[in-house]
């Protein structure tokens, strides 16, 4: 059965919220999480035949006008039989106010921050059989984003990854040649880039430049190291553990390098002051972030540095989830779909766009942004590491406590705490919060 959080039936009326969870069973044959229900002989003869496939994206912006520009137009295309439809996460169309109303969904778009919305309402499907039954090679797609699925369905699949994004570093190599600095280079180590950092944080003729800009909150989320704010397997807030520390401390001197007059700017305007003002050498983030940006400046892009502890280690990869919901009643036709996804042919068409490819083929990867004016020329071969860390666990106990780490590390930069003190007060904060919302259940 479908359950929903105590905390979120506050002011669902009891007899449609019975009915909605009674229906979904129903059409679940058996419990959502189920791996061992098959598809019924009706479905598999129906393949072909007329059928509405309900997509939802939870905790996200995305529009119906986006969904259909990034799959429902092709989906229609490849799949004439189905009607696409796309409901938009809003007031009155969140996932409790779905299932309240009885409305089905098939398919769920999620990161690997909002795919705890399957489990917490009890939608995921364990799509093993599935696999097995269409022959689907989970080999051709990338290892960490699969490693990642396994790991939170328990050695199952809850869904196919079908495009991801990743961290790097660009460079503006006007503002480099300005002051007669080298550009980074491919392979240099957090440290390398520190110091080229230093000599690029100055005051010219009454502007004031920065070495690197970023965002704290990616950085430390998704690093290297892949060490989470909170370990879920041990049941253990990490903030003071070394590893955490050391990425913390890392990022952290970046901030700390021009003085803490400057560190709001740096908090608060990443992205401008590296593609607006043009006063940052360096920038680390996603991959896409230049993606239709018209830059009026000479750019380019490497590898994001290593950490010591991890050389040749890019940082953990962001995919998005295509994952057929339990209560979906048209399974077989929904894996047709998510499988099409992550085919070589959409794929391809999708990284000639810019969005980073989840397949490892070769040539899908040469052909990455090819399509993309702004791309001409650019070190493309950054965008495919040899190595990327493994993604940690990214549930909603850690979120909190991460979001504890992100106030830690305010405090750290603006130099109201030190690093040991501001981790220290945080991991007692994310223990008593995660300890309070553990209770709820």
């Amino acid at each position: 059965m479908i359950s929903i959080p105590k905390q979120r039936i506050a002011g669902i009326g009891a007899a449609v919220l019975l009915a909605s969870v009674a229906a979904a069973c129903g059409a679940n044959g058996g419990g959502a999480g189920s791996a061992s229900s098959k598809p019924s002989s009706e479905e598999r003869a129906a393949s072909k035949e007329p059928v509405e496939i309900v997509f939802y994206s939870p905790q996200a912006g995305r529009t119906p006008e986006q969904f259909m520009r990034e799959n429902g137009n092709d989906i229609k295309e490849k799949f004439p039989h189905v009607t696409v439809k796309f409901i938009q996460y809003a007031k009155g169309t969140e996932t409790a106010d779905l299932l309240a109303s009885g409305q089905p969904i098939d398919i769920i778009i999620s990161s690997t921050s909002t795919i705890n919305e399957l489990v917490d309402y009890n939608l995921q499907y364990d799509i093993t059989e599935l696999i097995k039954k269409h022959k689907y090679d989970l080999n051709r797609l990338e290892p960490s984003a699969v490693q990642f699925m396994k790991e939170y369905a328990g050695g199952g699949m809850y869904g196919l990854p079908t495009r991801s994004n990743t961290f790097l570093l660009f460079y503006n190599k006007n503002l480099l040649d300005k002051f007669g600095v080298p550009y980074p280079k491919e392979g240099s180590t957090w440290d390398d880039i520190y110091e080229l950092a230093k000599k690029m944080t100055r005051v010219d003729s009454g502007t004031q430049y920065f070495g690197l800009t970023t965002s704290y909150s990616h950085m430390i989320t998704n690093n290297q190291l892949s060490v989470p704010s909170y370990d879920t397997k041990t049941d253990k807030v990490m903030l003071e553990d070394d590893k955490f520390k050391a990425v913390v401390n890392n990022f952290a001197r970046f901030y700390q390098i021009a003085g803490t007059q400057f560190v709001n700017d740096l908090l608060t305007k990443h992205a401008d002051l590296f593609k607006k003002d043009q006063t940052a050498a360096m920038y680390a983030y996603y991959g896409s972030d230049m993606i239709g940006y018209p830059a009026t400046f000479d750019w380019d892009v490497i590898p994001m540095p290593y950490f010591k502890e991890a050389a040749g280690v890019a940082p953990q990869q962001s995919p998005a989830f295509f994952s057929i919901t339990g209560m979906s009643k048209h399974k077989d036709q929904a894996f047709e779909i998510i499988a099409y996804l992550t085919s070589d042919e959409f794929q391809m068409k999708q990284s000639m766009e810019g969005t980073l490819p989840t397949v490892t083929i070769q040539t899908v990867q040469s052909a990455y942004a090819q399509n993309q004016q702004m791309y001409k020329g650019k070190n493309i071969k950054a965008y495919f590491s040899e190595k990327t860390a493994p993604i940690s666990n990214k549930d909603k106990l850690n979120s909190i406590a991460a979001g504890k780490a992100n106030t830690a590390f305010k405090e750290i930069v603006t130099g109201s705490k030190d690093l040991n003190t501001a981790l220290r007060d945080a991991a007692e904060a994310a223990r008593a919060d995660i300890n309070a919302e553990k209770s709820k259940k």
